[in-house]
């Protein structure tokens, strides 16, 4: 395992891309002061289930998987998240463990906030406090999507819609990136199964079926989106009737978290 912190990155113009958007310069600057920044490996271990707080974390680049342990050592994957994601919040505000295992997703860049500092900061900045209500919210909202989803929706749909999100074609009330990355999906076969709570063998009937469409291809552990408009009308079949839900239509985190903060 490695952990550098050397490592030239703009912490002012990441906080203002993530959870400082649109918040005063002070403000901005000071987050930026507290901050330290770490490079790690693939793999690197960032806390585990169970583990005391130390802090908060911003990705800058690379990736963070989560995941969970079974009783008898099968990790599951919960969530993946990219730059400019944050976590590490939940146990700053209710003071319990870790909820999950965090690693290193490839090589990947982090600012981090000791857990004194980041309350120095709420403290000196209550704006700080609506900032993170809202944005707990709204992923408690995501949350309830989810778990309906789940209840109600076909497979078909649910991996469509994670394969978008994954990409970052279709806005994901999960995650706060903006940018595109494109039509590759980095996770396995056997990851979406586990993301989606289903065999790896359901999913790759599924890819299969798409891939004789030319909806997508797989390779070497990876999915490419080759007609992401045909596998935006599988994942979202009443898109044009306008009945869909209002927060799904293309509203990321961040668009709905920096509205009226200030």
């Amino acid at each position: 395992m490695t952990v550098s912190n050397k490592h030239p990155l703009d912490k002012i113009a990441l906080l203002r891309e993530s959870w400082l958007a649109d918040l005063p310069d002070e403000v901005v600057a000071e987050a930026a002061a507290y901050a330290s920044v770490r490079t790690v490996d693939d793999g690197t271990l960032l806390h585990a289930r169970g583990d005391a707080c130390d802090g908060f974390f911003t990705i800058a680049s690379g990736a963070v998987r989560f995941s969970r342990t079974t009783a008898d050592g099968q990790a599951t994957t919960i969530a993946v998240m990219e730059a400019p994601n944050w976590f590490g919040e939940i146990s700053i505000f209710d003071g319990l463990p870790r909820t999950h295992d965090g690693h290193a997703a490839g090589r990947t860049l982090l600012l981090f906030h000791a857990k004194s500092d980041f309350k120095r900061l709420l403290a000196r900045h209550p704006v700080l406090y609506d900032r993170f209500a809202r944005m707990l919210a709204l992923r408690l909202r995501a949350t309830f999507d989810l778990v309906e989803e789940a209840a109600v929706a076909p497979l078909s749909q649910r991996l469509a819609r994670r394969l978008l999100e994954l990409a970052q074609i279709e806005p994901s009330p999960m995650n706060a990136a903006t940018t595109p990355r494109g039509r590759e999906v980095p996770l396995t076969q056997e990851e979406l199964g586990q993301l989606l709570g289903k065999s790896r063998q359901s999913i790759a009937k599924l890819l299969r079926a798409w891939e004789t469409d030319g909806v997508v291809r797989t390779n070497y552990g990876r999915v490419f989106i080759e007609q992401p408009d045909s596998l935006t009308k599988l994942a979202y079949p009443d898109r044009a009737s306008g009945q869909e839900n209002h927060f799904r239509l293309g509203t990321t985190l961040s668009t709905s978290l920096f509205k009226d903060t200030q």
